[in-house]
Parts: structure tokens; sequence; C-alpha cells
């Protein structure tokens, strides 16, 4: 029965991301060093934190959780960010549409995802990421950094959740 179980809370855990990608494959450049932006607006700054352990060893990652209620210039916050970093490239995940949870019915939540080089400023990777409302703003990172892999613009394993392997 646990087995039951188990194997159900992973199967609903799995499904709730959809994920549609385009990579621009000539301009994927080789980098190391990855700045992740997260603009939602009740994500918390822990959320985006969350990324810091999700990319494969090897990669260096730094985040930027940016509110729609600070004053801060948000292009401001990316580039000193970027630039203590030291970042190559720069991943930014905004919510796009609100999704909402009833008895009766429910919206996924929507995202956009880009991924650009930090010298060129031009994008090599694009999605429209849904999400079951269940899981509010806060979007896996797990189910991004999968698919970046699997469009091969990382390379390398899902780490364990035991290994940290980057810095902010």
């Amino acid at each position: 029965m646990k087995t039951i179980a188990a194997f159900l809370l992973i199967s609903l855990l799995a499904g709730c991301v959809t994920i549609q990608s385009n990579t621009k494959s000539d301009a994927v450049p080789a980098f190391k060093r990855i700045l992740v932006v997260t603009k939602m607006r009740k994500a918390p700054d822990r959320y985006a934190e969350s990324f810091l352990t999700s990319f494969p060893s090897g990669y260096e990652v730094c985040t930027v959780a940016l509110s729609p209620l600070a004053f801060d210039n948000p292009d401001e916050a990316i580039k000193k960010q970027a630039e203590n970093c030291q970042s190559e490239v720069i991943l930014t995940l905004e919510l796009s549409k609100t999704g909402h949870y009833s008895r009766y019915n429910s919206a996924n939540y929507e995202y956009n995802a880009e991924m650009k080089s930090v010298a060129t400023g031009q994008a090599f990777w694009k999605a429209m990421i849904s999400s079951d409302p269940t899981l509010g703003e806060q979007l896996p990172p797990r189910s991004v950094v999968k698919r970046l892999l699997t469009d091969h613009i990382i390379e390398g394993k899902l780490p364990d959740g035991q290994s940290l392997q980057a810095f902010n």
C-alpha cells in the first residue's frame, strides 16, 4: 500500500509541469556561470535560492529575486548581480499568468523563461511553462533544469540534492 501511495505522489508531482521550448542552436555559448532571475509576485527570496542546488555540478549559480513591490530598477539589479557573480548567461523566469485552484475548477500558472548571453545580450533558449496551481508561484527548479539538460543547453546530471555547487 505504501508503494502505491508513493507512486501516486511521484506521478502527481512529476506531471505538474509542462514545458514547450525553442533553442537557437547556433547561438548557444559555452558557459559555467549562470544568473537565475525570478520575476514573481509572491515567491520569496528563498524560492530563487532553491535554484542554487538544482544545476549539475560544475555550474556556478547566482540568483536575484525581483518583486513588483521593490523600488529598485530591475535592470540595474540584474546587471549588478551579473557583474558581482561574473555570470556568463542569465536565465529569467517570469510569471505571465496567475493560476488558481478551487473546489470546482482550476487554472494553471504560466511562465515565460529565457536564457541569454551576458556578453551579447542575445537569447538562445526560450520556453513557455505551465504548472499546476497547487504549486503556487513556485515553479519546481528541477523541472526547468531538467528541460535545459534535455535541450542540450547544459550538460551533466541532476544533483541528488545533497551537494552544493553554487554561490550567491
